[in-house]
């Protein structure tokens, strides 16, 4: 069965530094099912890394504009692109279009059995139009909010966009339950069940994740990990200020914060830790691969995921860190804008902040460094339990009923 994955981030080798978790989607579900053949469709950028083609996948990369310069639109997603210019809304039209013929032609010349989308905007949309045309099936998984947001920016046609192209595809699905009921709410409760959807959470790649045995830890410094992308809907800002908090209490050892990744806010955060006087504290990691990510994460006493709502209205589905974390045995405590709370009950298999803000994340972050030793050990023990549940074989077989 051949299968069109329609993306707007992809990398395009293991140098690139964009998620890799559509990836790792696609790997899990060649390693399980080599029935499938996938092709990758995905906008070109401005940098110049090789594009690599492999078993698991081939990759197609289409152009949207000239010159190479300003097909900026997709680099670290739309959403920020456009925060960050908005001129950028003028690419909306070009990017449509160029992805609208590119998936046509590729539709055509590889005889297409699913066009699977990601996100809803413009990918989804995109679908649903190459798939009245050539009369074949289309799924899509909504990521975040961007139905939603869609809604705001298109009066009116854009509630008749949503219910259009949702009646019309094979399947959808959310990472969470969360998401999920935003998409229910443009539709009654009987024309839902008429739509065959799913909550599937985006898996870990567990085949390939070895923990280590034996972890040497800092024994000097209690540290804490954020790894992602340096957005607003991230939260770091409010991480990085808990620290100036912390500081004012009395540790035995030194709180020490690795923000992992790399972003737009960058300089934001730099000089806001330059402005509360936490260059000691506080240390950027850059981007990790695949690697250096499970071993960063191990090494860490806790992994900090402090999403929030964005000025935009972008809200996370569910952070495959999270699972990432949870599997290498590390404490985790995630925000309630990361939808955690549909696989993390607090103190048992993880840690939850409901009030976020830096006075009460530094207050839950000093509760976990005080945690009892035993019942630390008991929750790491049921994090991974809770993680096995999204592996490499269940992960992929869920999104098999799903496709299939």
């Amino acid at each position: 069965m051949k299968i069109v994955i329609l993306t707007s981030t992809f990398p395009k080798n293991s140098l690139d530094n964009v998620p890799k978790f559509i990836e790792t989607q696609i790997i899990n579900l060649k390693n399980n099912f080599p029935n499938l053949e996938f092709y990758v469709l995905a906008p070109e950028n401005t940098d110049n890394l090789q594009v690599l083609n492999t078993n698991d996948y081939k990759q197609i990369r289409y152009r949207y504009f000239w010159p190479k310069y300003f097909q900026k639109f997709t680099n670290n997603g739309i959403l920020n692109q456009i925060k960050k210019n908005r001129l950028y809304y003028l690419l909306i039209p070009f990017f449509i279009v160029g992805q609208f013929l590119a998936l046509s032609r590729l539709v055509k010349q590889e005889k297409v059995d699913l066009i699977y989308a990601h996100w809803f905007f413009p990918q989804a949309v995109t679908a649903y139009m190459v798939s009245k045309i050539y009369n074949i099936q289309f799924s899509f998984t909504s990521h975040s909010s961007d139905l939603t947001i869609v809604d705001k920016k298109i009066p009116f046609f854009g509630k008749l966009i949503i219910r259009k192209v949702c009646k019309s595809a094979k399947s959808i699905s959310t990472p969470s339950y969360k998401i999920m009921s935003l998409i229910e709410n443009y539709f009654t409760p009987e024309e839902f069940k008429r739509i065959n959807h799913y909550v599937i959470p985006m898996g870990i790649n567990s085949d390939d994740i070895v923990l280590s045995k034996e972890v040497i830890k800092d024994k000097n410094n209690f540290t804490i990990l954020f790894l992602g992308r340096f957005s607003q809907k991230k939260g770091v800002d409010i991480l990085i200020e808990s620290i100036a908090y912390l500081n004012e209490k009395n540790f035995p050892k030194k709180i020490q914060l690795k923000l992992a990744g790399d972003g737009e806010e960058k300089e934001n955060y730099n000089q806001q830790i330059q402005n509360l006087n936490l260059s000691n504290f506080v240390e950027f990691v850059g981007y990790v691969n695949e690697d250096m990510k499970y071993n960063l994460i191990q090494k860490s006493d806790l992994l900090v995921v402090p999403s929030v709502e964005s000025n935009f209205g972008d809200i996370e589905g569910m952070p495959v860190v999270i699972l990432e974390g949870l599997y290498c045995k590390t404490p985790v405590l995630a925000s309630e804008y990361t939808n955690a709370t549909e696989i993390i009950t607090d103190s048992f298999n993880g840690f939850i902040i409901k009030d976020l803000n830096p006075n009460e994340l530094a207050t839950k972050i000093f509760q976990i460094i005080n945690f009892d030793k035993d019942s630390l050990k008991s929750l790491k023990r049921n994090g991974f339990e809770t993680a096995k549940q999204f592996s490499s074989e269940k992960n992929s077989q869920n999104f098999y009923k799903f496709l299939i």
